[in-house]
């Protein structure tokens, strides 16, 4: 038997059938995932290490050469041996066959694959959350947009998918907005607590190494330092958060969808999606399927089981750096955030394409009688009704009109006095002008104003407030990114220094 090809201390090689179904597999999604974020760190770990004269200059230069050369020849030509263990262990052996064993050896100095490989997982975690970041903040804008050109379309509004107040499609697209605004800030928080530096940790309690971590955290782009290193070798809890808080933004967009998935359907016909984001069947020519709005709806169900996933494994594990609780417990993560970045782009196709039917819209709201509050208040504040009275007499009335094969705009001021008199021993009178303005919905929608409903100045006010959130956003999202470009290119040019004096102070 073969020893092991990373450790003198272990006699015997990794048996090959866990090589074949265990770290093989492992090497693979790692290669692929974290090469570029591996050579980052790398190359930012490298230039601390000249800084602090922790290695000589002509080492320094010697393992940049080396760095350089497998960056540019890409994760493709890096070995993929499952004797190694992982994709880290496999770079390294590369690297000291570039650059010879006393060189490529010292890399390593003042680091774990702990704090490495937690210090990958942020990174890969930061460029997810920004690009989830982006992505909602480009929903959100759509929807202020659609919320203003539909501010005035009545519809009908529901509970418990029976008919309630008349609304308008544009006020209703301004309260999934404002949802969606709370799961911006859940997860630009949880961004806070992605964006800092692990590195330096060690395997869990630091490096007698005089290594300066905020170095390393400022050539990262990282805001801050995890200070305590057990904590930053242990936690993945800003993984857990930020799953959590998607799962939340996944939940609001497929409310949205399964509403557009009825509203789209024969039976509704309330709005009309193009061509462009509709299937069809391979049997029946006269179908268009919404299955852009179906995949929508299991994106969130994708995200709830990722996270699920990771904290009901995290929950069983020890405080300290365990395959269990870093990895496999994410297994799925990095998939489900992908899936959401991908998701938020289809959501913004869906509600840029989305056209309410005014036409049919108006036609359910007359004849559902979404106004019959409308006109439970009308004879509490013309006749002098209780609400609960009124409430009373405005039912009777509706099933009347209704036995009738009425719509709420056919019923007539004849119509309430005689159904209040026989039900109730009380003639109601309404004037008919009076009648037909509570019962108009276009009218019912505007008479809330100042309560947050759908009447069209406090759409505006809302809808204002939206966008200016909307920009104060895009330029926190450009300042991020702008700190962490900036850093790229203070680790690139300090990275080339060490080319030709190493950096060496």
């Amino acid at each position: 038997m073969h020893k092991s090809k990373v450790s003198a201390f272990l006699s015997e090689q990794i048996d090959p059938r866990l090589q074949q179904h265990l770290f093989a597999p492992l090497i693979k999604r790692e290669t692929a995932a974290s090469f570029a974020d591996l050579v980052r760190l790398n190359k930012a770990h490298l230039v601390m290490l000249c800084e602090r004269a922790i290695l000589e200059p002509e080492t320094c230069r010697m393992l940049a050469h080396g760095i350089r050369q497998i960056e540019v020849a890409g994760p493709d030509a890096l070995p993929q041996d499952a004797a190694r263990e992982d994709a880290f262990f496999n770079y390294e052996a590369r690297l000291v066959e570039v650059t010879g064993a006393d060189v490529g050896g010292r890399l390593h100095t003042g680091r774990s694959r702990n704090d490495l490989k937690a210090a990958q997982d942020r990174l890969r975690a930061r460029a997810f959350a920004l690009d989830i970041l982006d992505g909602t903040l480009a929903v959100r804008h759509t929807l202020a947009e659609r919320a203003g050109e539909f501010a005035d379309v009545v519809m009908p509004g529901y509970t418990h998918l029976q008919p309630a107040q008349p609304t308008t499609f544009g006020w209703y697209l301004l309260g999934i907005l404002k949802a969606l605004e709370r799961d911006y800030e859940r997860i630009e928080s949880c961004y806070q607590r992605i964006n800092v530096n692990t590195l330096g940790a060690g395997a869990l309690a630091g490096t007698s190494y005089p290594i300066d971590r905020e170095r390393t955290r400022q050539l990262l782009g990282f805001d801050g330092i995890v200070e305590h290193t057990l904590d930053a070798v242990a936690s993945r809890d800003y993984l857990t958060e930020l799953l959590a808080a998607t799962t939340g933004l996944a939940t609001t967009w497929s409310r949205l969808a399964q509403d557009f998935y009825l509203m789209t359907s024969y039976e509704f016909q309330t709005l009309e999606l193009p061509d462009r984001v509709a299937g069809t069947s391979s049997m029946m020519p006269q179908k268009k399927n919404m299955v852009v709005l179906e995949d929508l709806k299991a994106g969130g169900a994708q995200l709830l089981g990722a996270y699920t996933t990771a904290i009901s494994t995290v929950r069983g594990t020890q405080f300290t750096n365990t395959v269990d609780a870093n990895r496999e417990a994410f297994r799925w993560c990095w998939e489900a955030l992908s899936k959401t970045v991908d998701s938020l782009h289809v959501l913004d196709v869906v509600i840029e394409g989305a056209r309410p039917r005014p036409e049919r819209m108006r036609q359910l709201v007359e004849g559902n009688f979404s106004a019959a509050t409308d006109l439970a208040d009308a004879m509490v504040q013309d006749a002098g009704l209780p609400f609960r009275l009124a409430h009373h007499v405005t039912g009777a009335v509706i099933r009347a009109a209704a036995a009738a094969g009425m719509r709420s705009n056919e019923i007539t001021s004849a119509l309430v006095a005689e159904v209040s008199e026989k039900e109730f021993g009380q003639r109601i009178e309404i004037a008919p002008e009076l009648l037909a303005s509570v019962l108009d919905p276009a009218r019912g929608a505007e008479r809330r104003r100042g309560t947050g409903g759908p009447a069209q100045a406090d759409i505006s006010g809302m809808r204002s407030a939206s966008l200016a959130r909307v920009q104060a956003d895009q330029a926190a999202q450009l300042g991020r990114r702008a700190r962490i470009a900036a850093a790229d290119v203070a680790l690139d040019a300090a990275f080339d220094h060490l080319h030709t004096s190493a950096g060496s102070r």
